[in-house]
């Protein structure tokens, strides 16, 4: 489905990601791990084309995208999910939902998205008439998600949706992504939550100073010593 070859993105002298490779296949999740600044919101930046001067190539489902614009990469079915929430305060919940229904392929199905988006987060059923500034900072993180669902996406992008969050609020987060899996939509996800994107993933990439330093199976990496000793103290 995805297919990304010896990725690198340099802003001015400073090499932000250098030749990182990687796949995610149908109905994977696919974690991408490391410490702040290690390379992968910039990843995500550029297969999205929100980065647009990089080195190497993108393919997704046999297209090259890596040179398209990112509403053009959006009008594919490729959804990215931004640090930060970023929704519209003084907008109620749904508006901001159906803001997401953007895409040409995602209008004709709004009302459907909509019902689908509900069924997966009950809660903002219940809110679909508050402002969204309203919301608590984990319902808000939730309509982010919610959002990009309703743009119909064939793969869904996370960059770290559980930053700022309380430990009981990551646990519905990654309870979501894997929600989102079962339905058939792929997920790819940035994470500094080391733990809970290792268990959540069917493969994942580790990032140090924008180099891929380690990658393999959730458990396999969850399981290895050095991983262990440099990002959970053990």
């Amino acid at each position: 489905m995805l297919t990304v070859r010896n990725l690198s993105v340099r802003f001015g002298d400073v090499l932000a990601l250098e030749d990182f490779s990687f796949d995610v296949g149908p109905g994977q999740v696919v974690g991408i791990v490391g410490s702040n600044g290690a390379g992968k919101t910039t990843t995500l930046s550029a297969i999205s084309g929100l980065v647009a001067r990089h080195e190497g190539s993108v393919t997704f489902d046999g297209e090259a995208i890596d040179r398209l614009t990112a509403h053009a990469i959006v009008e594919r079915g490729l959804i990215h999910v931004p640090e930060g929430r970023r929704l519209f305060p003084f907008m109620t919940v749904q508006e901001n939902l159906e803001l997401g229904a953007y895409p040409r392929a995602a209008r004709a199905k709004r009302e459907q998205q909509l019902d689908f988006v509900f069924s997966l987060l009950p809660k903002l059923k219940e809110r679909r008439g508050q402002q969204a500034v309203t919301l608590s900072g984990g319902e808000q993180q939730m309509c982010a998600i919610g959002r990009g669902l309703m743009s119909c996406p064939r793969l869904l992008l996370l960059d770290e949706p559980t930053l700022g969050l309380a430990p009981l609020l990551v646990e519905e987060v990654f309870a979501l992504v894997r929600s989102i899996r079962e339905t058939g939509v792929p997920v790819l996800i940035v994470e500094q939550q080391v733990v809970h994107a290792l268990q959540s993933a069917d493969h994942a990439y580790v990032l140090e100073s924008g180099a891929c330093v380690m990658r393999g199976e959730g458990h396999a990496l969850l399981a290895n010593d050095a991983l262990r000793r440099a990002y959970l103290g053990v």
